[in-house]
């Protein structure tokens, strides 16, 4: 918060160096920050926009990441189609993450989501959807593939006989059913893969970030506790309206 000798971040000079913002949100979720952080998060990507078209390379230099988890319920930004269609280009890149496709589309509505999904370069997809429609279409996205079969025939006239069946290479149920640190990887323009995962907190360097997070929430706590708490600033705040009103009557009588 800018104040006397504290001037306000310069979020130009953090995009022009190639800085990170980072934008979190309340534990609570029942008072969410979100209509804050939708605002801020358009303010930055407002200003990596205009100095991209300023630079004289026509594009931001170095580039900028916008990496939006939990869209729907963090930072719902309502012009992200037209900017994922039209930013790219100018060096501003985009991830997003939603938990489930029906949160997608109750925020956004249904064309508008299908259009963030079609503008999406590179779709991940992890197991645990229950929605059969989406997985059925995640399959048709996945394509099918020619398999032989071949049919043998007994009796007096035995024979054989081969032919060929289309087979969908990944069924909607299994499209559910894809295992824990695996993920379903569908390129733009080049064939799916299902890739193996591992979480960023496991291994040595796991460790360490772990450590590393347990340091830094106790230093928050310690400089939480020399903070004056919300109960007793509105305590505060309450005697000093009655104090001003008390103050108003009595000069009105005097």
């Amino acid at each position: 918060m800018p104040r006397p000798g504290h001037p306000a971040t310069d979020i130009a000079d953090i995009i022009r160096r190639g800085g990170t913002i980072y934008l979190l949100g309340r534990e609570d979720p029942y008072a969410s920050a979100s209509p804050l952080m939708t605002a801020l998060a358009e303010h930055v990507l407002d200003t990596a926009l205009a100095l991209a078209t300023a630079s004289e390379h026509n594009k931001l230099c170095p580039p900028m990441l916008a990496c939006l988890d939990e869209l729907p319920s963090t930072a719902p930004l309502p012009t992200l189609r037209i900017r994922m269609a039209n930013e790219r280009a100018l060096g501003i890149s985009f991830i997003w993450a939603a938990q489930t496709w029906r949160q997608l589309a109750a925020l956004y509505g249904e064309q508008e989501a299908r259009a963030l999904l079609g503008l999406t370069n590179v779709l991940v997809m992890f197991g645990g959807s229950k929605d059969g429609g989406f997985n059925r279409e995640i399959s048709e996205l996945v394509g099918s593939v020619r398999v032989a079969r071949t049919t043998w025939q007994t009796g007096g006239k035995g024979g054989r006989s081969v032919s060929g069946e289309d087979m969908a290479i990944l069924k909607p149920e299994e499209v559910r059913q894809i295992p824990t640190k695996q993920a379903l990887v569908v390129p733009e323009n080049a064939p799916p893969i299902i890739a193996k995962l591992s979480r960023c907190i496991e291994g040595k360097t796991g460790r360490q970030l772990l450590a590393e997070l347990d340091a830094t929430r106790t230093i928050v706590e310690r400089a939480r506790a020399d903070e004056v708490s919300i109960e007793a600033r509105q305590l505060a705040a309450l005697a000093n309206a009655r104090r001003h009103a008390l103050t108003e009557a009595a000069d009105h009588d005097g």
